[in-house]
C-alpha cells in the first residue's frame, strides 16, 4: 500500500508499512458461487462486497438518519445536511436509538432487498436477522475510535454461524476511520478458546457485592447504577485490547481496511477480531452494524423482540468463579 495517510487510533499514529497494514480482499467477482463465498470466509474471516447494495437506497437511509442527528444540534449551519460537518467539540461514538426507531428507509436497506438475498443465498435458506440494529456515529474526537474485540463475547448464546454486516452510510475515505480487520484472526485458535469463550454479561456471583446489587436491581426491574457497575466484577468488559498496535505483534497478521464507499458492505464472522480507526476529518462518519443468521438456528435472546433486552440488567448471568 502506497500514499496512504497517516492512519491513528486514538490520536496514537498507527504502523502503515506493508508488514503492518493491507488492503481487503474484494469479493465481486465470487458473488454468485455460494461455494467460492463460504471458502473465502473459512479462510478470510470477512467478505468484502463493494457496490452490493443500490447507492440510491443507502443515501435514502443516510439522509434520513442525518435528519434525526441534525434535531440533535450538531451540524455546522449553512451547510448542506449530506455534508454532515460538525460543530467543534462535538463527541459521538454511537447514537441513541432514536436514529433507528421507525427508521423506514434505514430498516428497508438492511432488512430487505439486497441484503436479505444475499443472506439467504450464503446461507442457503430463510434467514433471520436480530432485531436490534446498531447505530454509529463516529466524530473526530479522542476515544471515538472503536477498539478490539469479537462479536462473539456479545451475541454468543445462539448460533455461532451468525454473520455481521457493517454498512457505511457514506463514503469513507481513509481519513474518516473505517473499519479494520486483523487478518487470519478467526484462526487463533488461543485466542478463540480464550476471549472468544468469554460472555460480557457474566459476572462472579460469589465476588464482591455482585449476587447482592445484581439481585437489588433485578427486584427493582432497573438499570445498574454507574457506582454499581463499577463494584461489580466482570468476567470481561467485552474488548480484546485498547492498543491495535500491541494486538497485532501478538496475534500476528495484519490490519486490513480500504477506502469504502456508499453501497459497499463488509460481512464478518464471530471470531474476526476487528477495530476502527479515527476520524480525521470535520464531517460525521455514519454506519450500521446488522447481524443474520437462519432462522432455523438457536438465536441469542438478548438481541430479540420488539424491545431486546441487548447487555442491560436482565441480560446478566451469574456464574461461580
Amino acid at each position: 500500500m502506497t500514499t496512504l495517510p497517516e492512519f491513528r487510533f486514538n490520536e496514537q499514529v498507527l504502523d502503515a508499512s506493508s508488514a503492518a497494514l493491507g488492503l481487503l480482499r474484494s469479493s465481486t467477482d465470487a458473488r454468485d458461487d455460494r461455494r467460492e463465498l463460504h471458502q473465502r470466509m473459512a479462510h478470510d474471516g470477512y467478505l468484502f462486497l463493494p457496490s452490493m447494495l443500490d447507492r440510491d437506497q443507502v443515501q435514502a437511509a443516510r439522509t434520513s438518519s442525518l435528519e434525526r442527528l441534525a434535531e440533535q444540534d450538531i451540524f455546522l449551519p449553512g451547510h448542506p445536511l449530506d455534508q454532515a460537518l460538525l460543530k467543534p467539540r462535538v463527541h459521538m461514538r454511537s447514537a441513541a436509538r432514536d436514529v433507528t426507531l421507525d427508521n423506514l428507509p434505514l430498516f428497508d436497506l438492511l432488512y430487505s432487498s439486497h441484503m436479505i438475498e444475499f443472506y439467504e443465498f450464503f446461507l442457503g435458506g430463510p434467514v433471520r436477522p436480530l432485531d436490534y440494529t446498531w447505530f454509529r456515529a463516529k466524530t473526530p474526537t479522542k476515544d471515538s475510535a472503536t477498539r478490539p474485540h469479537c462479536d462473539i463475547v456479545y451475541m454468543g448464546r445462539g448460533t455461532e454461524n451468525l454473520y455481521t454486516s457493517w454498512t457505511p452510510l457514506g463514503d469513507v475515505p481513509y481519513e474518516m476511520g473505517g473499519l479494520l480487520v486483523l487478518e487470519k484472526s478467526h484462526l487463533n485458535e488461543e485466542l478463540k478458546s480464550t476471549y472468544g469463550q468469554t460472555d460480557v454479561d457474566v459476572y462472579c456471583e460469589n465476588e464482591g457485592e455482585a449476587a447482592e446489587i445484581i439481585g437489588r436491581a433485578k427486584a427493582a426491574n432497573r438499570e445498574l447504577t454507574p457506582e454499581e457497575v463499577s463494584a461489580i466484577r466482570w468476567t470481561t468488559v467485552g474488548v480484546y485490547s485498547d492498543d491495535p498496535a500491541a494486538v497485532r505483534t501478538k496475534l500476528g497478521g495484519r490490519w486490513l481496511t480500504t477506502e469504502f464507499q456508499m453501497g459497499d458492505v463488509l460481512i464478518l464472522s464471530m471470531y474476526t477480531l476487528h477495530c476502527s480507526h479515527d476520524n480525521q476529518t470535520n464531517h460525521l462518519r455514519i454506519s450500521t452494524d446488522s447481524r443474520y443468521q437462519l432462522a432455523s438456528e438457536s438465536i441469542d435472546p438478548r438481541w430479540i423482540g420488539e424491545d431486546p433486552p441487548g447487555n442491560g440488567i436482565h441480560a446478566k448471568r451469574g456464574t461461580i468463579c
